[in-house]
């Protein structure tokens, strides 16, 4: 490859780098957040400072149910405990999620507690799955088959409901209009990029 074809070929790399950190720069919020920016999903997401915010769910439920692995782990307590108590537990504490179709988590506050708890369950669930006498390679099924079905349900519910308050607003699934999404188009027109969220002419 020639020198002019090696520059013309760096500067089109360098460019496709940039063209990929402002697409990710404008997709921020929603990256983070997982909804978009809308007075319905308010009580889906919190707010950090002016511009950020997160997913309550993932920013709240997967750090506790992390944090409480370790602890279980760093005192030793699937020693103390027997297996058959953290199956309990764990499914007393998941058992809050019967408060989403209840609808009491439109508070949330609420909504917030019971990313808590779901988080605490899933550890116990977690070294329940691991504490029971199994190889190593049976328990690890057992952990991909309990916490890939509670995954989908849990996200099967949640897109249903985000079909249910999308299909009630007045731009139904046009992402292109929604006033949601309407911060990130005007940052993709603000750089120069191509609308993505346009829909198929």
């Amino acid at each position: 490859m020639e020198k002019k074809d090696k520059i013309l070929a760096s500067e089109f790399h360098n460019r496709g780098k940039v063209k990929t950190y402002l697409y990710l720069k404008c997709m921020k919020n929603l990256l983070l957040s997982h909804h978009p920016n809308c007075d319905t999903f308010d009580n889906h997401t919190i707010n950090i400072g002016k511009n950020t915010r997160l997913c309550i769910g993932c920013f709240v439920g997967y750090p506790v149910a992390i944090f409480g692995i370790v602890i279980i782990y760093l005192f030793n307590l699937g020693e103390i405990f027997d297996s058959n108590l953290f199956f309990t537990i764990g499914m007393i504490f998941l058992s809050s999620f019967l408060l989403s179709p209840l609808n009491l988590t439109k508070v949330k506050a609420i909504k917030i507690i019971q990313k808590i708890f779901i988080g605490i369950g899933s550890a116990f669930l977690f070294w329940w799955v691991w504490s029971t006498p199994n190889s190593f390679f049976i328990n690890f099924i057992y952990f991909l088959m309990v916490f890939g079905l509670l995954l989908t349900l849990f996200n099967a519910y949640h897109i249903y409901g985000f079909y249910k308050i999308c299909k009630k607003c007045d731009t139904p699934f046009d992402w292109e209009s929604c006033p949601g999404f309407q911060e990130i188009s005007n940052c993709f027109k603000e750089y120069g990029l191509k609308n993505i969220l346009n829909s198929p002419k």
